[in-house]
């Protein structure tokens, strides 16, 4: 039944009406290759009894069968398959899509409490399995069951003895196989573990790779890899030893099955003078039939391993999304030029913890003013500032903006009146000129270059190999740590956001590119509240005003 609940959740969720079509293929693939295999065996009987009897075997009747097996088998069946594979490569693009596009949704907690690794083994190894399912295992599974149904009403007509006889054989063997799906569930659940820890020591080594070759750490990291590969090595030799043994019974079977059926229509030709073209005809629909009977065998085991995968790609989709997304009629353009910050009397501690880092705080901040925000290392700065971000959401008080409550303004609104410069900014694999437009994507070229020069970012883009044009490497590790700032501060200024938000933006750089930096947020402060989280004497004297943290 849990894997009946899956299956229905995928559907819904990644299929909807198009599972009518999607469904309706497999089905019909699968009668028309079940009438195939009975216009075959009857084709079979039909030229050996014509043979034996020195008839002609071109006879109409032949010929006729002969064409309309040919036009199911090779004309209807392959436009099938081409629809039924359209669908099933459509539904495994949604499926990441929506995966993705959760991710992006997700509250800033989850990826601070959650390893990356364990994310991309989600949207990689278990997405890919669960499109996977509608690849190639719906239609594994479904497809022998209906040929099996669709030939043994024939196949009992022709001689209910033998067909009895063989059925018996081909249930022991499937029942068999679903015997080990719980196992083989077990050791899918184990594998995917496995590639969760995997991914995470991959994901250390490239984010933490000066720091792994300086203390070093490559025997600690490259432990940790082994022991993960290692493991997952052995859960998946288990399940291959498992199958294989499973492999072998099936084909036990298979070779068994065959013998009864030699013997047994030896005894129908001798005792009941039954015709050789009627034992063929029943041979190879026999052959057919048992093939796909050990197919579901084979496959239903499968599918629900890969269901293991399914479930947790789903359980993903529920996690809870970013809490006051969306949650207003308030138009952020309606606040007004004086947008003042006040935090009144809030409350906030981290999900889990039950200690306060703020408990009745309050702080008001004035449009025009820029303020540098101190106090010792733990004290909330940080936290205070993503408060008013909505990366975190407070238990008691309000927040406001302009004199809209945040949380009455909603999410994406308040976001628009805030511009962020973290001390780290993050630069996007793409060129210096689209990772400014980020701030503003409808900005033109000339808006650009406008920014960059108020951010003192010009000249030194002009610098570089194709200027504008040139790509950024991955966190943009090609430029300086003063020339990243540079360009989030021209990203910020091009985003025109009313309050801007700089979380230790100048601790990490030398003397002139911090004056640059200085130079361009007091530019930007006409008509702007800036908060700064500081500890610099020098970034602390440039502000109107200190608040301090205590």
């Amino acid at each position: 039944m849990k894997n009946l609940r899956i299956i229905k959740q995928l559907v819904v969720r990644f299929q909807g009406w198009r599972a009518i079509l999607y469904f309706g293929e497999i089905i019909l693939m699968g009668i028309i290759n079940g009438i195939t295999v009975v216009m075959l065996s009857d084709i079979v009987g039909l030229i050996t009894d014509t043979a034996v009897s020195g008839g002609n075997i071109w006879d109409t009747d032949i010929v006729k069968r002969i064409i309309i097996f040919s036009v199911l088998e090779f004309g209807v069946s392959n436009i099938l398959g081409v629809c039924y594979n359209n669908e099933a490569k459509r539904t495994g693009a949604t499926m990441r899509n929506i995966v993705f596009g959760k991710a992006l949704m997700l509250p800033v907690s989850f990826y601070e409490n959650n390893h990356t690794g364990d994310f991309m083994s989600k949207l990689t190894y278990d997405t890919n399995m669960a499109s996977g399912i509608f690849g190639s295992r719906f239609r594994r599974v479904m497809m022998p069951v209906i040929i099996v149904c669709v030939c043994v009403v024939p196949m009992f007509m022709k001689c209910p003895p033998v067909m009895a006889g063989l059925l018996v054989l081909c249930i022991l063997s499937l029942a068999l196989n679903l015997a080990m799906v719980p196992v083989l569930a077990g050791y899918s659940r184990s594998i995917s573990d496995d590639n969760k820890a995997i991914s995470r020591s991959v994901t250390d080594m490239l984010q933490g790779m000066e720091t792994i070759r300086m203390f070093p750490l490559q025997s600690v990291i490259g432990q940790k890899y082994n022991e993960a590969n290692e493991r997952c090595g052995r859960n998946m030799k288990k399940q291959g030893r498992i199958e294989s043994v499973v492999a072998a019974l099936r084909n036990a079977f298979d070779l068994i099955g065959a013998v009864a059926f030699l013997a047994m229509g030896i005894i129908y030709i001798q005792k009941y003078n039954g015709k050789v073209g009627s034992l063929l005809a029943l041979y190879t629909m026999y052959g057919a039939f048992q093939y796909n009977f050990l197919m579901m065998g084979q496959y239903i085991p499968s599918l629900t391993s890969w269901l293991v995968n399914a479930e947790r790609v789903l359980e993903f989709l529920e996690l809870p999304e970013e809490s006051f997304r969306n949650c207003s009629d308030y138009n952020a353009a309606n606040v007004p030029a004086q947008a003042d910050v006040e935090f009144d009397n809030i409350t906030f501690a981290y999900e889990g913890q039950e200690q306060k880092i703020f408990d009745g705080y309050s702080a008001a901040f004035t449009m025009g003013k820029s303020y540098a925000i101190t106090g010792e290392s733990g004290r909330g700065k940080s936290t205070l500032m993503k408060i008013l971000m909505g990366f975190y959401r407070i238990s008691g008080g309000s927040i406001r903006i302009g004199g809209h409550d945040i949380y009455e303004l909603g999410l994406e609104n308040t976001r628009k009146l805030i511009a962020y410069i973290p001390q780290e900014p993050y630069m996007f694999h793409d060129t210096v000129r689209e990772n400014i437009r980020n701030g503003n994507p409808a900005a033109s070229d000339e808006e650009i270059i406008r920014a960059a020069k108020k951010a003192n970012a010009h000249d030194f883009i002009l610098q570089l190999e194709n200027g504008y044009d040139t790509i950024l490497g991955e966190r943009g590790n090609t430029l300086s740590g003063g020339q990243r700032q540079r360009v989030a501060i021209a990203r910020a200024i091009l985003k025109n956001a009313p309050v801007i938000i700089l979380d230790e933006a100048t601790s990490a750089l030398d003397n002139e590119s911090e004056q640059l930096i200085q130079q361009s947020i007091n530019d930007m402060k006409d008509g702007r509240l800036i908060l700064m989280i500081a500890h610099r004497p020098s970034t602390i004297a440039t502000a109107d005003a200190e608040w301090r943290i205590v």
